[in-house]
């Protein structure tokens, strides 16, 4: 949740106001905005200012974000702070400005008091509000609007004896983090091993998150919108903007090895990603805040009788373990010890490419991705492996592709289910489809709304 720039607050807060004004205009006017001390406002037309005018610490600096910081110093602890804002409606208008003016502070106000909370997930018109400096990091933070009495509200202007008096709003923003220093060393338990000392229990994780990308319906058309999942959910086949895992922790660097345990048929494999010999693959891994940032791919090469040959990855639940190798001294001599961190779960998912009909009533769901789900079925009980549902109205699923009827789903292909709608659903109304793949869902998908 740190924030290196408080500025990155300001600019949420204006594309906040600027987008939602808009919008409750029904996106009839412009609105600009400003962020300089209120007296000196040039105005525009439909001009919002908001001015950071104060803020303090919130409450005592803790360790408690990562334990593992040793020493525990507040130079390493983030701090929170409030903000508080001054916010003034400006027009350009020859003809009674201040009317304007009156109307862009009430749209402002229900703006703030209509997003009281800012996240990853806040959007407005199809834009992500929260700057992009300030995503990805589990930022969330709290408007929360300050009354004022009218003496109160008028003492803001008594310095500036030049400036007309202005209708005022008054807010803070609470939640916010300013970064810490980073830490020169962790804190780890004394693990020995028969006559040497590993220095701590190697990489600890604390969160792995990711992203997907949905277009959500709208009057106005589809709307691509990304969300952030925490603990990640893995889409085999998305976008290249969804492929990223960010993992956070301790002991982590670029350097660290990783080891992945994936579904593979009725069973399971754990492998050691080489990330040179996937290269090839779109496997990638680099630094990042406090941890490290992988890119995935669709398959992973690993040595099988030692000859290199990829694995498909497959939808299902999975685990990763990043290790840690030490080089440690006894006897004279350098000795590699690896230690691991403890297994963290993720999910892999399905990924939708398209949902094209494919006969009267009749759909055919294509999925991104390389596995086999005939090979992964088998020759009976589908029902064991996928469902499906569309509308909210779950479907049969057979084994006999050929005998599908209204209501029922069937595999088609490698990465194919086909359904025919049932006998009472619009096929013009819109209605979201969900295929789940050993009980890992897709990603939201929709049909139909001509």
């Amino acid at each position: 949740m740190p924030v290196v720039n408080l500025s990155d607050v300001t600019s949420t807060l204006e594309t906040l106001l600027s987008e939602n004004i808009e919008a409750r205009y029904e996106d009839a006017i412009n609105v600009f905005t400003s962020s300089v001390a209120p007296a000196g406002v040039v105005a525009n037309n439909h001009h919002i200012n908001l001015f950071l005018f104060h803020f303090h610490p919130d409450g005592k600096q803790s360790a408690h974000e990562n334990r593992a910081i040793s020493p525990p110093r507040p130079a390493s602890f983030s701090k929170p702070q409030i903000l508080y804002y001054h916010l003034t409606a400006h027009h350009n208008a020859n003809v009674d400005p201040h009317l304007v003016e009156q109307d862009l502070l009430g749209h402002a106000m229900a703006t703030l008091m209509d997003h009281t909370e800012i996240d990853d997930t806040l959007t407005v018109g199809g834009v992500q509000v929260l700057d992009a400096a300030l995503r990805d990091d589990e930022n969330q933070f709290e408007i929360e609007v300050l009354s004022k009495t009218d003496t109160e509200a008028l003492n803001v202007w008594a310095g500036h004896e030049t400036a007309d008096i202005k209708a005022s709003l008054y807010f803070k923003v609470k939640n916010v983090r300013l970064q810490p220093m980073q830490p020169q060393s962790f804190a780890g338990p004394i693990l020995s091993i028969g006559h040497m000392v590993v220095p701590n229990m190697g990489p600890q994780i604390t969160s792995i998150r990711s992203a997907i990308t949905a277009n959500l319906p709208t009057e106005a058309g589809p709307v691509s919108r990304q969300f952030r999942r925490q603990p990640a959910e893995i889409y085999l086949g998305a976008i290249a903007a969804d492929r990223a895992v960010t993992i956070t922790g301790s002991s982590i660097d670029q350097f660290v090895g990783v080891d992945l345990t994936v579904p593979v048929g009725d069973a399971s494999e754990t492998l050691r990603v080489d990330f040179a010999a996937n290269d090839g693959n779109g496997w990638t891994i680099a630094p990042a805040q406090s941890g490290i940032a992988i890119t995935y791919g669709d398959v992973v090469e690993r040595p099988v009788g030692g000859v290199p040959t990829n694995l498909p990855l497959e939808p299902g639940g999975a685990q990763i373990r990043l290790i840690k190798t030490e080089f440690l001294e006894r006897d004279g001599e350098q000795h590699p010890v690896e230690v691991p961190s403890k297994p963290y779960a993720f999910t892999l998912h399905p990924h939708i490419a398209g949902i094209p009909p494919s006969g009267l009533r009749r759909f055919t769901i294509n999925l991104n991705g390389d596995f086999d789900l005939q090979a992964m079925a088998g020759g009976s009980d589908h029902a064991r492996l996928i469902r499906l549902a569309v509308g909210g109205i779950i479907y049969e699923v057979i084994d006999d592709l050929g005998a599908l009827a209204a209501g029922q789903a069937a595999i088609s292909g490698q990465r194919a289910v086909d359904f025919i709608l049932t006998a009472d659903a619009d096929e013009t109304a819109l209605a979201m489809v969900q295929l789940w793949v050993r009980d890992a869902v897709s990603q939201p998908f929709w049909i139909g709304g001509a």
